[in-house]
C-alpha cells in the first residue's frame, strides 16, 4: 500500500468503527418502549462523526449503522429510517463545518447540532417512516418520540462535550482531518512542490492577528500543547543566542527542536531537531498534510504563519522535550506568540527596527516584543536599553512573572581575536566562545543567564554541557569568516544598532585598517543610517541589490555613501561586485566585509567559491 493511500484507509476504519459502534448501541443496548418507541444512543456515534469528519463522514456512518444493523437483527430495512439517520450525520457535520470559522464555543456547536439532528432526524423524519409503518398518526408518534428524544439528545450532549474537547481525541484525528471538515486525502508533494507553496502565499493584504494561527494550529490536533517552550523574541542576537542555547540543552541530553528564521541558504534550516534541519521529504510530507487545511480557512494563513504550523507539526512529531522558538519581527501579534506557557520567555535586546508595524520609538517596539511575556513565566531580558528595560519589568509584573535581566558589568573579556573569544560572567570563568564579533560574549551572557533560570525551574543542565555548547556553536552571517585570501568576513547586520555592532567588531580585529565592503540593503532599513557607520572603517564600498522586492537598488545606495565623502561603485550582480572587491581587496592586503543584509549570503558565499 502505498503511503498517500494511508490516511483515507484510516478514516475508513475508523467510520466502520463508529458504525459498529451504533450498531452495538442501538440494536443491542436499547430499551424498547413500544413498537416505534425505545431508548438508546445510537445515533451518538452517528453525531461524533458528523463533527469529526464533517458531513459526509456522518451520512456514511449513518447509513452503514442503519442498514447493517437491520441485516443483522432481521429487522425490514425502512427507507425513511435510513434517511433519518443519514440526515443526523449530514445535520451535525454541516453544523459543525458552518461553525468552524467563527468563535463559537463548542458546547454551542454541540448542542446545535445534536437537538437539531434528533429534531429533524429522529423526530420527523424517522417519525414518518415508522408511523406509515406501524399505521400509527404521525402527530402521535412524533409527540411521543419528541419527549423521549429530548432526553437523549440532552444526556448525548453530556457524553459529546468531554469527548470531543479532548486533546487525546483532537490529536487522534486532528492530524488526519480538519475538525469536523469533509475528508481529504492526503496528496503527497515534493519539496520543491511545497516550498512553491509556502512561497506563494500572498500575506500582502492580511489583518495581524493571531486567529488564523490559533485556527490552523486548532484544526491540525494543536501540536503545540504536546510541547515546551523557551519563546525567543528581540531586535538583534536571536539567531546567535538561540542556536547557543539549543547546543546547551542538546549537550545536556535533552531532544531540542530550534526554530529560527530567515533562513541562511536553504528553507530546511529554519526548523531542526537536535541539531539536524528538517529533511526534504519530511517537509514535503508535513506541507501536503497541512495544505488542504489552511486552504479551507475562510482566512488562509500567511507565509510566516504556514511555516509556524509546520514547525509545530514536526517538533510534535520529534517529541522534543522542549523547543527554542525564535518570534519573527515583533511579539504580541506574532504567529509564535499561540504557545500557552513557556519554561522561559527571553527577550534579547531592542532597538529600532521594522518601526512601521512595531513603533518609532524602543519603548513601543519593548511593547510589542513584551507581548511574548505569559502569567507566571519567567522573562530575561538581556539588552542594554534602559526605557525597554522599564517597559518590559512593567509587563511581567503585570503578567505576575519573575523578571531577570543580564548585567553586562559582569562580563569580562580576558582574550578576543579572529581565533575565538575568551570570556567570564559572574561564577562562569573562562568560557570559550567561537562565534566572533565582539557582541557575542553578550549574547553568551544571556545564554548563561537563561541557563541559571531553566536550572531553578528543574531542568538538569551539568557546567561541562555549557562549556562545549559555547565553544562549539556555529551561527551562520553573524562574523563569520567565509575566505582566507583575501581575508574575507560575513556579517548580515542589517539594522542600524546590528551595524553599529559589526563595525565596532571591524574596528576591534583590524585596529585601524579600513576594510573594503560589499553590501546592500532593503529600502524599508533606515540604510542612510547604515551608510554613515559603514563609511567609519570602509576605504571602499561596492554596493549591490539584494534578491528582494524590497531591496534598495546599487546605484542609489553608492550615491549615499558618496555623500558620505566614500568612494562606491554599484554593480548588477553579487557576483560582479564580489569578483571586483576580492581583486582589489587582496591587492591592497585588506580585509573584506560583507554586510548589510542576510538575504545575499548563500550568493556572496558562492560568488567567493566560484572566484576561489
Amino acid at each position: 500500500m502505498k503511503k498517500n493511500e494511508l490516511l483515507p484507509v484510516r478514516i475508513l476504519v475508523a467510520m466502520a468503527m463508529l458504525s459498529a459502534l451504533s450498531i452495538v448501541l442501538g440494536k443491542y443496548l436499547a430499551i424498547n418502549a413500544g413498537e416505534f418507541l425505545r431508548f438508546s444512543f445510537e445515533n451518538l456515534p452517528i453525531i461524533f462523526a458528523g463533527a469529526v469528519f464533517g458531513p459526509i463522514g456522518g451520512i456514511v456512518v449513518g447509513v452503514t449503522a442503519d442498514l447493517i444493523g437491520c441485516l443483522l437483527v432481521g429487522y425490514a430495512i425502512n427507507p425513511l429510517v435510513t434517511l433519518g439517520a443519514a440526515i443526523i450525520g449530514l445535520f451535525s457535520g454541516t453544523v459543525f463545518a458552518g461553525l468552524s470559522n467563527t468563535k463559537a464555543p463548542l458546547i454551542l456547536k454541540i448542542v446545535l447540532a445534536t437537538a437539531g439532528a434528533h429534531i429533524i432526524g429522529s423526530v420527523i423524519v424517522k417519525s414518518i417512516g415508522l408511523a406509515a409503518f406501524y399505521s400509527q398518526p404521525l402527530p402521535v408518534v412524533m409527540l411521543m418520540r419528541l419527549g423521549n428524544y429530548a432526553i437523549i439528545a440532552a444526556l448525548e450532549i453530556i457524553i459529546l462535550y468531554p469527548l470531543l474537547k479532548s486533546q487525546a481525541v483532537r490529536k487522534t484525528v486532528g492530524a488526519l482531518i480538519t475538525h469536523g471538515k469533509k475528508i481529504r486525502k492526503n496528496k503527497t508533494m515534493t519539496y520543491e512542490e511545497a516550498l512553491e507553496y509556502i512561497h506563494g502565499i500572498n500575506w500582502t493584504f492580511c489583518k495581524p492577528g493571531l486567529e488564523r494561527t490559533e485556527e490552523l494550529c486548532k484544526r491540525l490536533g494543536n501540536p503545540e500543547a504536546s510541547l515546551k517552550f523557551i519563546h525567543v523574541a528581540g531586535t538583534n542576537g536571536k539567531g546567535s543566542f538561540s542556536s547557543m542555547l539549543a547546543g546547551v540543552l542538546q549537550n545536556s541530553g535533552l531532544r531540542v527542536g530550534l526554530y529560527t528564521s530567515p533562513y541562511i541558504i536553504r528553507f530546511n534550516e529554519r526548523m531542526k531537531v537536535n541539531g539536524e534541519d528538517i529533511t526534504d521529504t519530511e517537509l514535503a510530507k508535513i506541507t501536503a498534510e497541512v495544505k488542504p487545511i489552511a486552504d479551507s480557512m475562510a482566512d488562509r494563513p500567511t507565509e510566516f504563519e504556514l511555516i509556524t504550523a509546520i514547525a509545530f507539526t514536526y517538533f510534535a512529531r520529534h517529541g522534543c522535550d522542549v523547543v527554542v522558538l525564535e518570534a519573527g519581527m515583533g511579539g504580541r501579534l506574532d504567529s509564535t506568540n499561540v504557545i500557552r506557557k513557556p519554561l522561559l520567555s527571553v527577550i534579547t535586546g531592542i532597538a529600532l527596527d521594522h518601526t512601521a508595524f512595531l513603533g518609532d520609538t524602543t519603548e513601543k517596539i519593548a511593547k510589542e516584543k513584551a507581548g511574548i511575556i505569559k502569567d507566571k513565566a519567567p522573562v530575561l531580558y538581556g539588552g542594554a536599553d534602559r526605557a525597554a528595560l522599564e517597559v518590559i519589568r512593567r509587563a511581567a509584573e503585570d503578567a505576575g512573572s519573575d523578571f531577570y535581566t543580564v548585567c553586562r558589568e559582569d562580563i569580562t573579556v580576558e582574550e578576543s581575536t579572529l581565533s575565538g573569544t575568551r570570556f567570564s560572567y559572574k561564577d562562569y570563568r573562562d568560557i570559550e566562545l567561537s562565534l566572533l564579533g565582539t557582541y557575542q560574549p553578550y549574547n553568551a551572557a544571556n545564554v548563561l543567564s537563561a541557563v541559571d533560570i531553566l536550572r531553578e525551574r528543574g531542568l538538569v543542565i551539568p557546567d561541562e554541557a555549557v562549556r562545549a555548547a559555547l565553544k562549539s556553536s556555529k551561527w551562520p552571517a553573524r562574523f563569520e569568516i567565509i575566505s582566507d585570501n583575501p581575508l574575507t568576513v560575513y556579517d548580515g547586520a542589517h539594522n542600524p544598532e546590528g551595524i553599529e555592532s559589526a563595525v565596532k567588531s571591524i574596528k576591534h580585529y583590524f585596529k585601524d585598517e579600513r576594510v573594503y565592503a560589499v553590501s546592500g540593503v532593503l529600502k524599508d532599513k533606515d540604510y542612510r543610517r547604515i551608510a554613515k557607520e559603514i563609511s567609519t572603517v570602509a576605504e571602499k564600498v561596492f554596493t549591490l541589490t539584494p534578491d528582494n522586492p524590497r531591496a534598495l537598488s546599487a546605484e542609489e545606495y553608492a550615491n549615499v555613501y558618496r555623500e558620505c565623502g566614500i568612494e562606491a561603485e554599484p554593480y548588477k550582480s553579487i557576483k560582479d561586485a564580489v569578483k571586483a572587491a576580492k581583486y582589489e581587496a587582496r591587492g591592497s592586503g585588506k580585509a573584506l566585509v560583507c554586510l548589510g543584509s542576510l538575504y545575499i549570503y548563500s550568493e556572496v558565499r558562492d560568488a567567493i567559491e566560484q572566484e576561489n
